[in-house]
């Protein structure tokens, strides 16, 4: 007979009592006496071992509210690790330290990328909780050149040393890098029209200025572990905003640039388009000229230019917006933006239609790579995905990747590179329609999720409903 669980009922049959099965692993319990350590030590190490767990405990909690207090944005996914991560040395913030108008995140100033969310602020020659020094930046890379964001409070005479980089290398052996006044660095907030000799500014607003300063590393074959950045305690104190290293010219795809759209101008507007094609003009990053990549014959020169009917639907086509991914920098050498908010609209529609497609490396079918925010006038959101192999794919066309399952490819050409490689680029219309069609839309925002697929669009048309 079976009971519930199927295993045989044993019925009334006697039980025999369970042996505790031997363990060759297992050992008897012992006091704190058969250690040979007497009971008052022992008691002290275990008093002193949690004094240290609570000591841990209070660092990492206060570590973490002072990087809360601080307000250190978390490290974008764009960020290639030549980036340096500076988050656990951060002592300020940018707005504490009057520098809130630096744009944040990936950025890229003079032909340099930069990673700023934060800064650090090291002493000066008067009396201050910051420290003299920060020491053990990690590395761990070759570069060819480095590139620091720093400034500096407080003035100093012409060719007064303020401080110092130390670089280590693996192979033991450091290398100093003085930070010069008037040479590498200048007072950021005396407002002075005096510019470094060995420096190029940024501005950080109306009353701020910031200096990206580049080196060519003196080892450059060995291995930098890590960097110290050291104050001499002068009337200026430094501060270092970002650092970034370059590898070499042979371990690398790209040259960094700040923009690319100034080499080849977008397009005016056409005197015909309606307000239904949506104007992008300020918002473009490139032209359709431009080899955008900043690699040669990259380019949608093909695609017919001004208003042009794709898939059944009148765009207005002039440029192109590029967002970032997590391959985009290293790709381009370009830091893209990771969203483009407020492209104004003030429509009502049943449907809006946008000619797209993605980027730089492909993904895995069924990712979502992006997304539309739609805001409408009375307060609501709505959410268009973006979702690799449904309505996006690359824009070089890969025969294995297939066909998009939620939209149109509307479009094929080719440029330099792409018939290089026997291959076609292409475009795709997606049609997204609209639940609240009564509502105005009043904004759009254009967003990446930071995946290796970086999304761009090229035009947007808002389908009216029937009069």
């Amino acid at each position: 007979m079976a009971n519930w669980n199927g295993h045989r009922d044993r019925g009334n049959l006697p039980r025999k009592p369970l042996k505790k099965p031997a363990d060759a692993h297992s050992f008897p319990r012992r006091s704190i006496r058969d250690t040979g350590i007497s009971p008052k030590v022992g008691f002290t190490m275990k008093r002193m071992y949690v004094i240290l767990l609570g000591i841990l405990l209070v660092n990492t909690y206060f570590a973490k509210g002072q990087q809360k207090a601080m307000q250190i944005p978390a490290r974008s996914k764009q960020a290639i690790p030549n980036l340096l991560d500076l988050t656990s040395y951060y002592n300020s913030s940018l707005k504490e330290a009057g520098l809130g108008s630096l744009p944040q995140g990936v950025q890229a100033f003079s032909r340099a990328a930069f990673d700023i969310r934060g800064l650090i602020q090291l002493a000066g020659a008067e009396p201050s909780e910051r420290p003299a020094a920060v020491t053990g930046i990690g590395v761990h890379s070759k570069a060819e050149r480095i590139d620091f964001l720093e400034g500096a409070s407080g003035i100093a005479a012409d060719g007064t040393v303020i401080g110092e980089y130390l670089l280590h290398y693996a192979n033991n052996e450091t290398r100093q890098i003085p930070l010069v006044y008037s040479r590498n660095v200048e007072d950021s907030f005396a407002g002075s029209a005096l510019i470094p000799t060995d420096a190029a500014v940024v501005s950080a607003g109306q009353s701020a200025r910031v200096f990206k300063y580049t080196i060519n590393n003196p080892l450059p074959g060995a291995e930098i572990e890590t960097i110290d950045f050291v104050s001499f305690k002068t009337s200026t104190a430094p501060f270092l905003i970002a650092a970034t290293v370059e590898p070499a010219q042979a371990d690398r795809t790209y040259e960094w640039f700040d923009a690319i759209h100034a080499w080849n101008p977008i397009p005016a507007r056409d005197a015909a388009a309606t307000p239904d094609q949506i104007d992008l003009t300020k918002y473009y990053g490139a032209s359709l000229n431009d080899d955008w990549f900043d690699h040669p014959g990259h380019d949608l020169q093909d695609v017919p230019e001004g208003l042009t009917s794709f898939g059944g639907v009148l765009f207005d086509v002039r440029g192109i917006i590029v967002l970032a991914g997590t391959e985009s920098l290293a790709v381009s050498g370009l830091a893209l933006p990771e969203a483009v908010c407020g492209i104004p609209v003030n429509r009502k529609g049943v449907a809006v239609h946008f000619l797209q497609a993605s980027a730089f490396v492909g993904t895995q079918r069924g990712l979502k790579i992006g997304e539309y925010v739609f805001h409408y006038e009375n307060g609501e959101t709505r959410t268009a995905d973006l979702v690799y192999g449904e309505n996006e794919l690359d824009w070089w066309v890969n025969p294995a990747e297939g066909h998009v399952t939620k939209a149109d490819e509307v479009w094929f050409g080719s440029n330099p590179a792409t018939r290089a490689r026997g291959m076609k680029t292409r475009l795709i219309e997606y049609t997204w329609k609209n639940s609240l069609p009564d509502e105005t839309i009043r904004s759009i925002d254009f967003v990446s999720t930071l995946t290796t697929s970086s999304p761009m669009l090229v035009a947007i048309t808002v389908e009216p409903g029937k009069k």
